[in-house]
Order: structure tokens, then C-alpha cells, then sequence
């Protein structure tokens, strides 16, 4: 699937302080995994614990609170920046760490690195990035959706697994993202993706009929269904990627939010929250993004400060949006910068 290349605009920035940016190395990436992982391990033994004591008012919001940690390590958070393979220096660990979130979130790590690929290269043109489709923000955050954030999202369950079964059925037409298809009959990946599907299937039933013959009824939630539940942080965090702002403009400071969080949100969404400096210098890891932010802030939108100033500004670009729906938010931008580039050529 070959599109043509889009004269995207970039903050220049020195060769060899971009070379140290871009560096690669292993500790960051095992600190944020492994933190991942012992926060899930710490939260999944509560949940077992309290299961065995039949304290069920307690086994709820512990069981709730572990699933919103988990949907964080899907492409919410980590299955997306693992994606990329800068997260770590050694391929095998950032591949290992990846297929492991892959699996717990029912993600298909072969169709998502390369969705997400066609996203960085056409981001947020209509009719070319399929990932990420622009919609009114009012359809994003409205009371439905807020209701299966918080709760169980049937929809999104029922929509990766069913394209997983149907990819390990070898029927590429099944697209959570509405790729028609995603590869080609002839590329490799797409047998690879199959495979994947039908090992996770098969992963997922074993372990499953494993739980289910020792009665552990809860290590079923918690390995195969937790991520379907009170995904409402991550789904927050997505939303601020690109929420009602430009389509087909050539320029990410248009297309993708910068917030700046606090070091607790930035932990926990892998530093995305720098979103414009991760579409225009994609090859830098999640841990120098916030050096990269403070490099090139003369020349980016001025940011929102914190989480919930940038979801008030979602609701602000909603109201907008509802009394014309052609609004796009542009936002402000520094004296020190160039100006905004809404087409190729300006």
C-alpha cells in the first residue's frame, strides 16, 4: 500500500542534537515495562487475594483499578510506543515486551505496527489515514461513550476479537480500523498476522480451559478479559491526540495536541502526551520526548496545562463544533514561531 509522500513541515533541529535525541537505549525502556508489569502483578495478586476471600465489595474497584492499568499497556499507551521499536537498543526486548502486551489486549502486533506506520505518514488525511478518522468531538465524548469507558466496552471487545477470529481465518477484509485490507495478497505480513491471530486464540483457550478446570474463575478476567474494561484514562489520553482538529494539512502542529502533564500522567502514557513532537520526530524514544518538547516549544502551539485542561479544551472545541460543524481548532502559536503551514508549498 504505497501512498504519495506528503511534504510534511519540521522544526529544524541541529543533525547531531537530533542523533543524541534519537539515541536508543535499554534501561529506560525495562524501567517504564517493568514498572508496567509489577504494577499489574501487584494489582492482579490483590485481585486474587480478595477473590479467595469472597470480599466482593472490594474485588470490584480493585479489579476496576487493574483493568484501567492494563488497557494503558495496550495501544493506548505501550503496545503503541513499543510499536515503533525505540522504546529499547535490543530488538528482542522491545519485541518481547510488546508481544506480551500484544496478547493481554488482544492486540494483533503485526497489523498494528503496520497500521500505525500509515498513520505517521498521512496523519489525519481524510481517505488515506484509516487509523485515526476525524470526527466530531461530540461523537467521541458523549454520555454513551463515557458510560463504556468507565464500565465494560462491549463494542471494542467484541470488535477485536471477532477480527481476530476472523484473521485467524485468514480473511483480511475483517479491519478494526477499516483497512480494505491492510496488506497486500503478497506481502508476508499478512500470513504473519494470521499466524499471530490464531496463536493468540489458541493462547487465549488453553489458558482459559486451564482457569476454568481449577475453578481460578478470576485469572480469566485478568488474563483475557481485563482490558475491556475501564479503559476511561486511556481513552482520555487518546482523545487529546488529535480531537477536533485540522484534516489533510501538511503540518502536525495542526493535526496533534501537545498537553503538558504532570510526571504521574507521564509515566503512565508513556510520555504521549508530547504528541506533536512524536509525529514530527517519530524516531525519538518515549523518554527524550521531554527533551525534545523543550527544544522546539518556540516553535510549537502554546500547550495546554494538565489532563483536565486539555479535556476542557476538547469540551470548548465540542461546543464549537455543534454550531458549525466545519470547525477545526488552530490553535495559538508563539511570536517565535513559523507560521502554520495549511497546505504543501506555503
Amino acid at each position: 500500500m504505497a501512498n504519495r509522500r506528503i511534504d510534511w513541515y519540521r522544526t529544524r533541529l541541529e543533525p547531531a542534537r537530533l542523533r543524541e535525541l534519537t539515541e536508543r537505549r535499554d534501561s529506560p525502556g525495562l524501567a517504564q515495562c517493568l514498572s508496567f508489569v509489577l504494577i499489574l502483578m501487584v494489582l492482579g495478586s490483590l485481585c486474587f487475594w480478595l477473590w479467595t476471600l469472597k470480599l466482593w465489595i472490594l474485588l470490584v474497584p480493585a479489579c476496576w483499578l487493574y483493568s484501567t492499568f492494563l488497557f494503558l499497556a495496550s495501544m493506548a499507551a505501550g503496545v503503541h510506543e513499543l510499536s515503533h521499536g525505540t522504546a529499547f537498543k535490543s530488538k528482542w526486548l522491545n519485541e518481547a515486551f510488546y508481544n506480551l502486551f500484544c496478547f493481554l489486549t488482544w492486540n494483533n502486533p503485526v497489523h498494528f505496527r503496520a497500521s500505525h506506520a500509515y498513520h505517521h505518514q498521512d496523519t489525519l488525511h481524510r481517505g488515506i489515514d484509516l487509523e485515526v478518522s476525524q470526527i466530531p468531538v461530540a461523537e467521541k465524548l458523549n454520555a454513551r461513550n463515557l458510560f463504556l469507558w468507565f464500565t465494560f466496552d462491549a463494542p471494542w471487545c467484541w470488535l477485536l476479537v471477532r477480527t481476530a477470529f476472523r484473521h485467524a481465518f485468514a480473511d483480511d477484509r475483517a479491519d478494526y480500523f477499516g483497512w480494505k485490507p491492510l496488506f497486500d495478497r503478497d506481502d508476508p505480513r499478512r500470513k504473519a498476522m494470521f499466524r499471530w491471530a490464531r496463536l493468540m486464540i489458541l493462547g487465549h483457550l488453553i489458558l482459559t480451559a486451564v482457569f476454568a478446570f481449577f475453578q481460578l474463575w478470576i485469572l480469566i478476567y485478568l488474563v483475557s478479559l481485563g482490558s475491556f474494561f475501564a479503559s476511561w484514562l486511556g481513552k482520555f489520553y487518546g482523545s487529546l491526540q488529535h480531537s477536533g482538529l485540522s484534516e489533510s494539512v501538511p503540518d502536525w502542529r495542526l493535526s496533534c495536541h501537545t498537553v503538558e502533564f504532570g510526571p504521574v500522567n507521564r509515566f503512565l502514557y508513556w510520555n504521549m502526551n508530547y504528541h506533536i513532537e512524536h509525529h514530527m520526530y517519530a524516531a525519538v524514544p518515549f523518554h527524550n520526548l521531554p527533551k525534545l518538547h523543550a527544544l522546539v516549544a518556540p516553535d510549537y502551539p502554546l500547550p495546554q496545562k494538565g489532563l483536565v485542561a486539555g479535556l476542557r479544551k476538547l469540551y470548548e472545541i465540542r461546543r464549537a463544533q455543534m454550531k458549525d460543524p466545519s470547525y477545526a481548532y488552530v490553535p495559538p502559536f508563539p511570536e517565535t514561531a513559523t507560521p502554520p503551514r495549511f497546505r504543501e508549498g506555503s
